[in-house]
């Protein structure tokens, strides 16, 4: 139930729009620029190349706000290791 509440709160959805702007705020409307900053912002580290070229596509394919759905939905944004 965890996983669906994250998935589909509206917390999470508007948090979500927030991470979405913010990045087209610091970095523009260029998608691999954009997934570069956000994993920074959810984890703390850069993208490795296929983290990179996977993520930019997502952002093309299905918009900035999905694919900042999906990062704060990853295992590695919701756990502490």
């Amino acid at each position: 139930l965890q996983a669906l509440n994250l998935l589909n709160s509206t917390f999470v959805v508007q948090q979500t729009g927030l991470l979405a702007k913010r990045l087209e705020k610091d970095v523009g409307p260029d998608a691999a620029t954009q997934a570069r900053r956000a994993f920074w912002l959810c984890f703390g580290r850069a993208p490795d190349a296929t983290e990179l070229k996977d993520a930019a596509a997502f952002i093309r394919a299905e918009g900035l706000a999905q694919f900042a759905r999906a990062l704060l939905n990853a295992n590695e944004f919701v756990f502490i290791p």
